[in-house]
């Protein structure tokens, strides 16, 4: 194909210079006087106005091909000019205007009738349509494209016509009743322009089909060149036959018939072999098309996971036969339903769709929903949905597999469940030990020895702890069975009471808080996150000479990117995977129960956002956050 594209531009391109050099040998004849160079035959020459006119346009041409910018630039001047030229003449030749627009143009070189002629009215209209084509070739509309073609055409054959006079040696074809006939070097210049017109210059519909890649269209392009020349050269012939008496015209016609006839059948056969063999190609290419569906088809059925295709607006167009039984639909009455529609939450079918339109879908975008089934009953899914992209980069459709996790989202629910209600019923005794413990101490003053006391405080101490712990695993396991209670949360007030309510675990620390934006979250856990980070940021930097705590956010990837960042005890990034796991503590040397950044990652979670560090040690850390 790249070839092909050379071969056709090193053509427009000699074409071109034929356009060129017809116009500037013309004009270069009369500048200098050499009626040699002014016209092809003894009896007609190219109008200096069509010289001039045809040296511009064949130069445009040439920056048009290989230098755009400028010929952008430079055609608004040429086709004002070609088309002004054009206008004048066709004014003259009208007997509306006796002005000698050509003779004031050229006033001192053309002193002498012996070097002019006037412009034939044929090649006043050719200069019409040039200019217009060159007018209308940044212009992006369907109709001037349909208008320029048309132009073009015509403009292509006014010009053939007049060549194949001169070759026939009738008049009457490039000569207007008594007016100048047009010379053979502006028919040629002409025809030269409106080709690479043709070639090269944007088509609309009808040259669309011409010049496209497929079979319809290569095979126009070889057969207009044939059907070109040889009637042409079959014509010339039997003229020439006739007038050498070599048969008599009633006999040349016969034959000219016959030849043309057997021309016919030979291109019928031709392309009808051509086509025969396209058509085959396309058959073996169908029915292997057809049997890499269909393998295709038993894979994606065979797959226990449901498997649904759907475009940028959410409208399905494939699913498998497991996602039909999950959902309890027929693969007919799923077919161009939207995905959204299967969304339980009203907020969520707006949410995705967005999401999917604004080509906000991730690679590998993982989310477990709660959808619609064919009986009316909901069930919770997780999905698993990947974009498809065009050859141009942008978002066309997606691709996503669902897996029914209902009875796991229920052994989860029975379990944290299970759990909280057992810290629950834990948390009296220890609370009746930590009070029997304190009682003692208070009752038994002064007839227990400092041992028995320290032990006693000692026990008091360790069950306060336990309760703290079992108080947070009682928070860390409702996070997965309670549902988020949304709205738009100022962020930068919430910093405000977080950072006053743990001031007593750094009290000279300065703190900075950036402006934060306005969140939609759910209040009361967005607060927990903050003081979980912030109270760790004030406990982790207690130990430094100058502890800073700064809390700020930036965008990135359209993503609003909240951070607490701290100057204290840090952490190697090779134990970053601990961070967030429950009981799970990087500094022994500071108070905690290691349940704190667990809590503030599911509370993440629920959100649908993600939650990260960066640290070095005693250089800080700090923890970065999004929220969808």
């Amino acid at each position: 194909m790249a070839l092909q594209r050379k071969i056709s531009q090193k053509f427009s391109l000699f074409v071109t210079s034929v356009a060129f050099i017809s116009g500037f040998l013309a004009f270069t004849g009369y500048w200098f006087k050499i009626h040699l160079l002014t016209g092809l035959s003894g009896q007609t020459s190219m109008n200096p106005v069509t010289a001039l006119c045809l040296t511009l346009s064949g130069g445009w041409l040439f920056f048009y091909q290989m230098r755009p910018k400028i010929a952008r630039t430079l055609h608004i001047y040429v086709f004002l000019i070609i088309l002004i030229s054009g206008c004048f003449k066709i004014i003259e030749i009208a007997g509306l205007s006796n002005i000698n627009f050509d003779k004031w143009l050229f006033f001192g070189i053309l002193n002498s009738e012996e070097y002019f002629r006037p412009l034939a009215p044929n090649s006043a209209l050719l200069l019409m349509l040039c200019g217009t084509v060159v007018m209308n070739v940044y212009r992006e509309s369907q109709s001037n494209k349909l208008v320029n073609d048309v132009f073009k055409v015509t403009g292509f054959l006014v010009s053939y016509l007049a060549i194949i006079g001169y070759i026939y040696k009738l008049e009457f074809v490039y000569k207007i009743g008594e007016f100048i006939p047009m010379a053979l070097n502006s028919a040629i210049g002409y025809m030269a322009f409106f080709t690479v017109a043709l070639i090269e210059m944007p088509p609309g519909g009808f040259m669309k089909v011409i010049g496209s890649g497929h079979v319809g269209g290569r095979m126009a392009r070889r057969a207009i060149p044939v059907i070109l020349i040889i009637p042409l050269v079959f014509g010339y012939l039997r003229l020439e036959g006739e007038k050498d008496a070599l048969f008599d015209p009633t006999y040349g016609t016969a034959l000219e018939t016959a030849f043309m006839v057997f021309l016919v059948l030979v291109f019928v056969f031709i392309y009808a072999r051509r086509l025969n063999q396209q058509d085959k190609i396309r058959s073996n290419a169908e029915l292997m098309i057809l049997e890499s569906e269909q393998k295709y088809r038993t894979l994606v059925n065979a797959l226990r996971e449901g498997v649904v295709y759907y475009d940028s607006k959410g409208i399905i167009s494939f699913c498998n036969q497991s996602f039909s039984k999950l959902t309890g639909y027929k693969e007919d009455e799923i077919k161009g339903t939207s995905i959204f529609d299967l969304f339980a939450q009203e907020d969520l079918k707006e949410k995705y769709r967005q999401r999917l339109e604004n080509g906000g879908l991730e690679i590998s975008d993982v989310f477990e929903e709660n959808i619609k089934t064919s009986d009316g009953n909901n069930i919770w899914v997780s999905i698993s949905a990947s974009p498809v992209y065009n050859d141009s980069g942008d978002l066309i459709a997606a691709l996503s597999t669902v897996v029914d996790i209902t009875e796991r989202k229920k052994q989860i629910e029975d379990i944290e469940a299970f759990s909280a209600s057992a810290a629950h019923d834990l948390n009296a005794p220890l609370a009746r030990i930590e009070m029997i413990a304190l009682l003692l101490i208070d009752s038994a003053e002064g007839q227990l020895d400092e041992d028995n006391v320290e032990l006693l405080t000692a026990i008091a101490g360790i069950t306060a702890n336990m309760r703290g712990l079992l108080k947070d695993l009682l928070q860390f396991s409702k996070l997965g069975i309670t549902g988020n209670v949304k709205g738009y949360v100022p962020a930068t007030e919430m910093v405000k009471e977080v950072v006053e309510a743990c001031r007593d675990f750094n009290p000279v620390a300065e703190v900075v808080i950036r402006h934060l934006p306005v969140v939609y979250a759910d209040r009361s856990m967005l607060k927990q996150v903050f003081t979980n980070l912030i109270s760790n940021a004030l406990k982790y930097s207690s130990k430094k000479d100058k502890p800073r705590v700064e809390i700020g956010c930036f965008e990135e990837s359209g993503k609003m990117v909240i951070y607490v960042r701290d100057n204290g005890a840090g952490f190697d990034m090779a134990d970053a995977s601990k961070l967030f796991a429950a009981f799970q503590r990087l500094h022994v040397e500071f108070e905690g129960n290691g349940m704190g950044l667990p809590i503030v990652k599911r509370i993440i979670e629920k959100h649908g956002g993600k939650i990260w560090a960066m640290s070095k040690p005693n250089e800080g850390a700090t923890f970065y956050f999004t929220l969808n």
